[in-house]
């Protein structure tokens, strides 16, 4: 902070202001005090500073903004390094069957859930950072990446326990676990170390944030369900199967986006996409689609497709979201 303070000027009692090599003191310069303080001298000789009644300006200096330090840096590169290596697992193949002319990925089973959960640990790291680092927004973080490793550990233990408990897998070839599942566990414990790596600065969060984090939950886990049953739907129709990637891929994106910024817009969307693929799935179960049924056991309620386990988890999902996006979006317009 500079501390400017006028002083009037003095004019010498006895003759002209004396001039050397033909340079004249302005006088009206400024001079530096001892104590900090600016103040106008007469002549350019003895400093003289005399304070005088005036007003004092204090002027406060812009404070540059403070740079991302290392720590955020690397962290944040290992987290999204984390993210990447377990996306790469869910895409290895996980298990290949019958000498190797069949291979099965994470997609098909596990790897669904993984991947969201993934997914979830990458946006709630970026809301952790851009909303001052709250404490929670860590913690979810990190149980999302322990939940990654210890998922991916039972997986390789019982694709393990299958194997070599198979009596017919002399028979029709023995089957071998891929690499998919070791590469995701890695990815996990990258993932979980580097959520301890960026200390918190804030200890709480508002309830609006709350209510955010809930609202992605939601998305991410009927994301997650749609995901893991699009392969199995593209075997029977192709615009079946992508129906359900599109699903898929809106509710974790949007699930996503929400955890890092909110706005009506987006609550909107989330509204109109959850409320499109809930009614989709309701005339489905009650009048059926074109399509050939995928032979999904269930509870018939209608003349469609039968109420399975995974589609109620999806349902919920979405009208939680509708619930908790529909009031917000009224709120911000």
């Amino acid at each position: 902070m500079v501390r400017l303070i006028l002083v009037p000027s003095r004019q010498a009692s006895h003759g002209p202001t004396q001039c050397q090599k033909d340079v004249c003191p302005m006088p009206w310069a400024l001079d530096l005090t001892p104590s900090g303080q600016i103040g106008r001298t007469a002549d350019g000789g003895g400093r003289r500073s005399h304070t005088a009644g005036m007003s004092t300006v204090e002027t406060a200096m812009p404070r540059a903004p403070r740079a991302p330090g290392a720590r955020v840096v690397i962290g944040t590169a290992a987290v999204a390094a984390g993210v990447a290596i377990v996306l790469v697992g869910v895409a290895l193949p996980w298990l290949t069957l019958q000498h190797g002319q069949e291979v099965v990925n994470g997609v098909l089973g596990d790897g669904a859930y993984l991947a969201t959960a993934a997914i979830g640990a990458g946006a709630l790291w970026t809301a952790y950072l851009l909303s001052g680092r709250p404490g929670p927004l860590r913690a979810l973080a990190a149980g999302a990446a322990f939940l990654i490793v210890y998922w991916t550990v039972f997986d390789v233990e019982r694709i393990v326990t299958t194997v070599t408990d198979d009596p017919l897998a002399g028979a029709m070839g023995a089957p071998l676990m891929g690499p998919g599942p070791l590469v995701a566990a890695v990815g996990g414990v990258v993932l979980l170390g580097a959520t301890f790596s960026v200390p918190a600065l804030a200890g709480g969060m508002r309830r609006t944030q709350w209510m955010r984090v809930l609202l992605a939950a939601a998305l991410l886990a009927a994301g997650a369900v749609h995901l893991q049953q699009a392969p199995e739907h593209l075997e029977v129709s192709t615009v079946l199967g992508l129906g359900f990637l599109a699903a898929a891929v809106t509710q974790l994106g949007l699930g996503a986006a929400v955890l890092v910024r909110g706005h009506w817009l987006l609550y909107a969307a989330i509204v109109a996409d959850c409320a499109l693929f809930f009614l989709l799935y309701a005339y489905a179960v009650v009048h059926g689609l074109p399509f050939p049924s995928h032979g999904d056991a269930g509870i018939q309620v209608g003349a469609g497709e039968p109420v399975t386990l995974s589609g109620v988890l999806s349902k919920l999902g979405e009208a939680v979201a509708i619930l908790v996006a529909l009031p917000l979006a009224l709120r911000g317009r």
